[in-house]
């Protein structure tokens, strides 16, 4: 397959493995971190074993970054305003990890206030997320395996090696079999929308500690062009295989919305999805789309022009893009976000059983 050589190429500057024990910074909890260049395969798997398909040959072929180092947002060269980067924020802190650095890393194990998470970021899907790191009670952290579905990473867990799937958030092999990952909120829009927003934000620096151009992508015309390199359970022709979507999920279905749906600058739509009362906020010119539980029907209004408040509701409490208020009597609530993320919509599809999109 045309793909599956490239891909393979393209990683094999990164075999090499992480085999010592770790401790995080902020406290005494220790890694138990069993990776190693042969996978721990169990017989049991939730997805199709004849569909999981090797992008490289073992586990940790792409490494991760398990020590981000970070810079202000300020001190950022490295970036155009257009790139892309996803974002997180826990309590008050605000980290950045770039599309220009994920496309050759993928994973980045990081901690923030008091947190332990994983983003996870497959170039091939478009997808990013982020996860706890913490997991039944034991810290780990995750790392490439190597193998596909659906064009999909497959990250594993270093205590356990056991595999997970990235877009079905969800163990599908291994000792944590059919547990579901926590996820935590995540922004993914440009990086001037971003600085604009959060200009006291960190930024994952390019000091990696490893040799990658990261000013270059390195899967050439792929965000563009119409082919994708691994085979999918299904395909639709509806969209471009390659554009972008929004989507929130639950069990097998997805509820997805279209950047042009958020043309004209920022817009809120009140919506439906899984039983419960929604709102979707975007902006197709600030590229972003983000949703939140509204369980009592309030009315929220475009708050333009006042970053980082991007609406206020009827009380004139202003929001973020991350649902916290930031001024008016309810500040320092939260509104509570809905497991959202941005994808390709080939993905989508792919993916899940039953998929809708505005």
């Amino acid at each position: 397959m045309k793909g599956r050589n490239y891909i393979f190429l393209l990683a094999g500057t990164w075999f090499g493995l992480s085999v010592s024990c770790k401790h995080e910074e902020a406290g005494t909890q220790e890694v138990n971190n069993q990776s190693s260049g042969e996978r721990k395969v169990y017989d049991e798997w939730l997805i199709d074993l004849e569909k999981v398909e090797d992008g490289c040959e073992r586990l940790d072929c792409i490494k991760s970054i398990d020590d981000p180092v970070f810079i202000s947002a300020d001190r950022v060269d490295f970036l155009q305003d257009d790139d892309l980067i996803i974002g997180v924020r826990m309590g008050d802190e605000l980290h950045a990890y770039p599309h220009n650095i994920l496309n050759w890393h993928e994973i980045v194990n990081d901690f923030m206030d008091d947190t332990y998470l994983s983003i996870n970021y497959c170039p091939l899907t478009g997808s990013g997320m982020a996860w706890n790191r913490t997991i039944n009670g034991k810290l780990t952290e995750f790392g490439v395996s190597g193998l596909l579905y659906n064009s999909n990473v497959i990250p594993y867990d270093r205590t356990t090696r056991s595999a997970w799937s990235q877009m079905k958030q969800v163990c599908v092999n291994g000792e944590l079999y059919e547990k579901k990952a926590q996820t935590f909120q995540v922004i993914e829009t440009s990086w001037a929308t971003w600085k604009t927003m959060f200009p006291d934000s960190k930024v994952v620096s390019t000091e990696t500690g490893m040799q990658r151009d990261y000013s270059s992508y390195p899967y050439g015309t792929y965000r563009e062009d119409k082919e994708i390199y691994f085979e999918v359970d299904q395909e639709n022709d509806t969209l471009h295989p390659k554009e972008r979507l929004y989507g929130i999920v639950s069990g097998d279905e997805a509820r997805c919305y279209r950047f042009a749906n958020f043309k004209n600058g920022l817009r809120i739509l009140s919506d439906t999805a899984f039983g419960k009362n929604i709102i979707v906020v975007g902006s197709e010119r600030d590229n972003y789309i983000t949703a939140f539980q509204n369980p009592s029907n309030l009315i929220f209004t475009p708050n333009t022009g006042q970053m980082p408040g991007i609406m206020r509701d009827a009380e004139g409490n202003v929001y973020d893009v991350f649902g916290y208020c930031i001024s008016g009597n309810k500040k320092g609530s939260r509104l509570t976000p809905m497991n959202g993320f941005t994808a390709y919509w080939f993905a989508w599809y792919a993916f899940y059983i039953k998929v809708l999109f505005k």
